[in-house]
């Protein structure tokens, strides 16, 4: 990519782009693997190009404070 920079012969396998839907899988399946019960973790796509630049994980709110909630275990 001219503007950012990306080259995908310096990956492995070729880097992970949105336009390509089994990449768009790959990170959706592992966003659900590595979440836990209170993380949303969402894949972050290059504007320019596509490619996948990060992902973001993001804590859910509870309603409860943490010395009313039960502990799992």
């Amino acid at each position: 990519c001219k503007v950012c920079g990306e080259d995908p012969t310096e990956r492995g396998s070729g880097g992970m782009y949105k336009n390509k839907r089994e990449d768009k899988k790959l990170a959706k399946d592992y966003c659900e693997r590595t979440a836990n019960f209170n993380q949303i973790v969402k894949p972050v796509w290059k504007p320019c190009c596509g490619a996948l630049d990060y992902y973001s994980v993001r804590m859910k709110k509870s309603k409860d404070p943490l010395w009313k909630q039960k502990l799992k275990s």
